[in-house]
């Protein structure tokens, strides 16, 4: 922000515009290639990760420090300080990377002319920003599958923002904008809950003219993917021993290679076979194409999702499997499918490993 009479802005604006121009363009290539290898890398971790894409909103408080450019000394800011508030509304769209767009309020900053106050410059900004996910207290530094921080938001996270934005300024006094693209960068800390909920601490810094510390509330909408448990009244923290199935251990007389391959299990919300389990579908083909019994294809999910999804997707898992032995010449008549949906757990729900063990087919011969 620069302060001028009108004769001086014209003059200013007429010098500076092809390098305001440069500028601009300057600060949105960088955030675009800045963000574009945010994304690249964030989605290499989603497939081992229990993630789910939500959107979220805020809203904060915080301290400002304003810096308008006076043209003389006979002008000076005699204020810098204030209080200001933004609100905000994001998408999680892998485990490390999020958008924002934001508004904010940032207060005024009081103009002075010969030591005698003579007005104020009031600032407003809107924006959208990139926020990189750095750490987790739970992932720590990698997003996998011991630790589901990163991809929940749950636990003590470290950000960085990088952005643009278009800046306001009011005033009585006779004033211009020089450069209305700004630069936002950012670096905070996020503690998020298993119910959505998120508190934020941030600094940011706009360009050379505005800074601002905050604190906000955040909510995130949607099913939530957690590592910890799933509250409900039928769906409790701990699964009823009744409710559990011990892992299969059908044999059959007829081939003892039938009875190695019992269980092949997905990556977390896939129903894709894996090369670990096409490498024990094979030893099965093999097996069965030697014999003439029949087999039960029954697939499973754990806890997480809703229990009509989880159903629908234990049904894939099964087919996936159906398909795959077909594809190595097996009969469909000899292949039955079910789908368990999350009913039948061989472990706990509440643990990583065992939510993965959940994520099944067995194969039962009849």
């Amino acid at each position: 922000m620069t302060l001028f009479n009108r004769s001086q802005t014209l003059r200013c604006q007429t010098k500076h515009k092809s390098k305001r121009s440069g500028r601009a363009l300057a600060i949105f290539s960088l955030s675009a290639l800045c963000c574009a290898a945010l994304l690249m890398a964030a989605r290499a971790d989603d497939r081992s990760l229990e993630f789910t894409p939500r959107a979220y909103v805020g809203v904060g408080v915080g301290a400002t420090q304003l810096e308008p450019k006076v043209p003389n000394e006979s002008l000076a800011v005699s204020d810098d300080s204030d209080s200001g508030f933004h609100i905000t509304a994001g998408y999680d769209f892998t485990s490390r990377l999020s958008a924002e767009a934001y508004y904010g309020d940032f207060g005024s900053a009081g103009i002075s002319f010969l030591g005698e106050d003579v007005g104020t410059v009031d600032y407003q900004v809107f924006g959208l920003s990139g926020i990189a996910y750095l750490f987790n207290s739970r992932s720590r530094l990698t997003a996998n599958k011991t630790g589901s921080g990163m991809g929940t938001r749950e636990g003590l996270s470290l950000f960085t923002r990088v952005g643009l934005g278009t800046v306001f300024a009011d005033s009585e006094l006779d004033h211009t904008v020089k450069n209305k693209v700004h630069l936002a960068l950012g670096l905070g800390a996020e503690y998020g809950f298993s119910n959505g909920f998120a508190l934020r601490g941030e600094y940011r810094a706009l360009d050379t003219d505005m800074h601002y510390a905050s604190i906000s509330v955040l909510k995130r909408f949607g099913k939530v993917r957690s590592a910890a448990p799933i509250a409900a009244s039928t769906r409790g923290a701990s699964v009823p021993e009744t409710e559990k199935v011990e892992p299969v251990k059908t044999v059959t007389p007829k081939s003892a290679d039938l009875a190695s391959v019992t269980t092949v299990n997905f990556d977390f919300d896939r129903s894709e076979i894996t090369p670990l389990a096409a490498s024990k579908l094979d030893k099965l083909a093999t097996a069965l194409a030697e014999s003439d019994v029949s087999v039960s294809l029954e697939g499973h999910t754990d806890w997480i999702a809703s229990e009509r999804y989880n159903q629908a997707l234990s049904l894939r898992r099964a087919e996936s499997v159906r398909r795959y032995l077909e594809s190595k010449g097996i009969s469909r008549t000899r292949l039955s499918v079910r789908g368990f949906g999350e009913t039948r757990p061989v472990a706990s729900n509440n643990t990583v490993e065992g939510r993965a063990s959940n994520r099944r087919a067995d194969i039962r011969i009849k």
